[in-house]
Protein backbone atom coordinates (compact mmCIF):
# COMPACT_ATOMS: atom_id res chain seq x y z
CA UNK A 1 0.00 0.00 0.00
CA UNK A 2 2.64 2.76 0.77
CA UNK A 3 6.51 2.78 1.51
CA UNK A 4 8.12 0.95 4.61
CA UNK A 5 9.36 4.72 5.59
CA UNK A 6 8.08 6.98 8.47
CA UNK A 7 5.77 8.74 5.47
CA UNK A 8 4.43 8.46 1.93
CA UNK A 9 6.62 9.65 -0.97
CA UNK A 10 5.47 13.20 -2.26
CA UNK A 11 4.47 11.50 -5.50
CA UNK A 12 1.77 9.95 -3.39
CA UNK A 13 1.16 13.38 -1.54
CA UNK A 14 -0.03 14.17 -4.87
CA UNK A 15 -2.41 11.85 -4.74
CA UNK A 16 -4.44 13.32 -1.91
CA UNK A 17 -4.39 17.10 -3.94
CA UNK A 18 -5.80 15.51 -6.82
CA UNK A 19 -8.88 13.52 -4.95
CA UNK A 20 -9.63 16.95 -3.19
CA UNK A 21 -9.63 18.80 -6.35
CA UNK A 22 -12.56 16.13 -7.43
CA UNK A 23 -10.86 13.80 -9.94
CA UNK A 24 -11.69 10.19 -9.62
CA UNK A 25 -9.84 7.02 -9.11
CA UNK A 26 -9.53 6.66 -13.03
CA UNK A 27 -8.40 9.85 -13.76
CA UNK A 28 -5.35 9.79 -10.80
CA UNK A 29 -4.51 7.12 -12.29
CA UNK A 30 -3.79 7.89 -15.41
CA UNK A 31 -1.72 11.26 -14.74
CA UNK A 32 0.07 9.75 -11.65
CA UNK A 33 0.45 6.49 -13.86
CA UNK A 34 -0.07 4.00 -10.76
CA UNK A 35 -2.05 1.05 -10.42
CA UNK A 36 -5.92 1.47 -9.46
CA UNK A 37 -5.82 -0.65 -6.32
CA UNK A 38 -3.18 0.94 -5.19
CA UNK A 39 -5.09 4.43 -5.50
CA UNK A 40 -7.94 3.05 -4.14
CA UNK A 41 -6.38 1.60 -1.18
CA UNK A 42 -4.46 4.64 -0.25
CA UNK A 43 -7.56 6.99 -0.47
CA UNK A 44 -9.54 4.77 1.46
CA UNK A 45 -6.60 4.17 4.23
CA UNK A 46 -6.08 8.23 4.20
CA UNK A 47 -9.91 8.35 5.19
CA UNK A 48 -10.15 6.07 7.69
CA UNK A 49 -6.87 7.14 9.50
CA UNK A 50 -6.62 10.70 8.64
CA UNK A 51 -2.92 10.79 8.71
CA UNK A 52 -0.23 10.11 5.72
CA UNK A 53 2.03 8.19 8.62
CA UNK A 54 3.10 4.24 8.55
CA UNK A 55 1.42 2.44 11.40
CA UNK A 56 4.31 0.62 13.16
CA UNK A 57 4.51 -3.25 12.49
CA UNK A 58 4.63 -6.22 14.96
CA UNK A 59 6.56 -8.67 13.88
CA UNK A 60 6.58 -12.41 15.03
CA UNK A 61 7.73 -12.62 18.94
CA UNK A 62 11.15 -13.42 19.27
CA UNK A 63 12.15 -17.39 19.87
CA UNK A 64 15.62 -16.77 21.68
CA UNK A 65 16.85 -14.21 24.05
CA UNK A 66 19.80 -11.17 23.78
CA UNK A 67 21.91 -14.03 25.38
CA UNK A 68 21.24 -17.35 23.29
CA UNK A 69 21.46 -15.23 20.07
CA UNK A 70 25.09 -14.27 21.30
CA UNK A 71 26.30 -18.02 22.23
CA UNK A 72 25.02 -19.24 18.66
CA UNK A 73 27.34 -16.48 16.76
CA UNK A 74 30.25 -17.60 18.75
CA UNK A 75 30.17 -21.30 18.45
CA UNK A 76 30.84 -21.49 14.94
CA UNK A 77 34.69 -19.82 16.22
CA UNK A 78 35.29 -22.29 17.95
CA UNK A 79 34.21 -25.40 16.34
CA UNK A 80 34.21 -24.96 12.94
CA UNK A 81 32.54 -28.64 12.11
CA UNK A 82 29.86 -28.42 14.51
CA UNK A 83 26.05 -29.86 13.69
CA UNK A 84 23.43 -27.80 13.57
CA UNK A 85 21.72 -30.33 15.81
CA UNK A 86 24.81 -29.69 18.30
CA UNK A 87 24.25 -25.98 18.22
CA UNK A 88 20.38 -26.63 19.17
CA UNK A 89 21.21 -28.69 22.04
CA UNK A 90 23.79 -26.07 23.19
CA UNK A 91 21.62 -23.45 22.72
CA UNK A 92 18.66 -24.96 24.79
CA UNK A 93 21.50 -25.52 27.32
CA UNK A 94 22.30 -22.03 27.51
CA UNK A 95 18.36 -20.94 27.90
CA UNK A 96 17.31 -19.81 24.81
CA UNK A 97 13.60 -20.63 25.73
CA UNK A 98 11.37 -22.31 23.34
CA UNK A 99 13.49 -25.47 21.38
CA UNK A 100 15.05 -24.50 18.53
CA UNK A 101 14.13 -26.64 15.32
CA UNK A 102 16.64 -27.33 12.61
Amino acid sequence: MAPHGKELSEDLKKLFSLHKDGLGYKKIVKTLKLSCSMVTKTIQWFNRTGSTQNRPRHGQPKKLNARAQRHIQRLPLGNRRMSAASIAAEVEGVGGGQPVST
